[in-house]
């Protein structure tokens, strides 16, 4: 099964799905994304979060602290923007949900998929 039909898979198990994305830490680019919705809004998302994730490391250092962040979650009035770093630590997983989708359920359906998701990118990376 491709990243993409994983992706597939997690938007159609999550209600009100806005993107689902794989995306670099790096340059806040996708490696895979779906978005039933607006591909555009989901790939500034994407850009966005992963600024967010080098500013929080950033703070996190200049304050002494050695730990990584661990998630991000976003809630707003319209949607919920939660995401996750992967093991290979060059990614993270990014999923936007309309707002009355639950956090808890929008990560136990992630927490559901996880290894699977690592294991399709880094079969699609040649790790």
């Amino acid at each position: 099964m491709t990243l993409v039909d994983l992706l597939n898979r997690v938007a159609e198990q999550l209600p009100g799905c806005k993107s689902t994305s794989i995306v670099s830490l790096h340059s806040g680019l996708a490696l895979a994304s779906v978005a039933p919705g607006d591909a555009d809004a989901a790939a500034g998302a994407d850009a966005f979060t992963s600024d967010l994730y080098r500013l929080t490391a950033n703070a996190m250092q200049e304050l002494g602290s050695q730990d990584s962040v661990d998630n991000i979650v976003i809630e707003g009035k319209q949607a919920t923007f939660v995401s996750t770093p992967l093991g290979d630590g060059e990614h993270f997983w990014h999923v936007v949900t309309a707002h009355d989708t639950t956090l808890g359920f929008t990560q136990a359906v992630m927490r559901k998929h996880r290894d699977d998701i690592e294991q399709s990118i880094s079969a699609l990376l040649g790790d």
